[in-house]
């Protein structure tokens, strides 16, 4: 049940990328001292950062090539480093005590960031993937030699959507930035128009 002082928008993710980000921030194992990297800023990985940001980690890096979500992290978020993929690496390994990244947490999900992800992280670090892909992927273990990584995936539920709406109503999370669009049901074809093609710096819909 929505309490009574968390509004319909404010609840509006809970049961899907919300919890999802929280599913994933829980088994990832985080600690105060550790440096994480989230790849991909989009709506799961934006409500993942929220929830790794509770987790209170020594420093929080971002991996997005998008200009338009990369901005949106550095303005409502401005603790968090930002990078782009083509120098994440080398990125990670500067901002970071022990090699690589503690944790990696795989939210954008193409065969090039599945590879980065395990590349940004140190030996014995936890690698978790939140993200769907279209085609298998490959362990190229040879490549991986000595890592010995940890990788953690698997399929959110609704079982924290309690735990969730505590944490909103008491003001430790929020996801009404990333609705950047409104639209009444009659225009939804409009709606889905924008939210298509990605116009408009459109991040999430949100029909009345």
């Amino acid at each position: 049940r929505i309490p009574d002082t968390v509004s319909d928008e404010q609840a509006l993710f809970v049961g899907d990328v919300l919890a999802t980000g929280f599913w994933a921030t829980r088994i990832s194992e985080i600690t105060k001292d550790d440096t994480v990297l989230i790849i991909g800023a989009g709506p799961t990985g934006i409500c993942t950062l929220l929830c790794v940001m509770l987790k209170k980690p020594q420093r929080i890096i971002v991996c997005e090539k998008s200009p338009e979500r990369i901005q949106f992290v550095r303005e409502h978020y401005p603790d968090v480093l930002v990078v782009e993929p083509e120098n994440c690496k080398d990125f990670v390994i500067q901002n970071s005590e022990h090699g690589g990244a503690d944790v990696v947490l795989e939210v954008a999900g193409s065969e090039d960031t599945f590879r980065l992800a395990w590349e940004c992280a140190r030996p014995n670090a936890i690698v978790t993937i939140v993200a769907l892909y279209d085609e298998p992927q490959i362990l190229p273990l040879p490549d991986m030699y000595g890592k010995n990584l940890i990788f953690k995936t698997g399929g959110v539920d609704g079982c924290d959507c309690a735990e969730i709406l505590n944490l909103i109503e008491e003001g430790r999370i929020d996801t009404t930035p990333l609705i950047t669009h409104r639209f009444p049901l009659n225009e939804i074809e409009e709606a889905y128009r924008i939210f298509e093609n990605k116009l408009d710096g459109v991040i999430k819909v949100a029909i009345y």
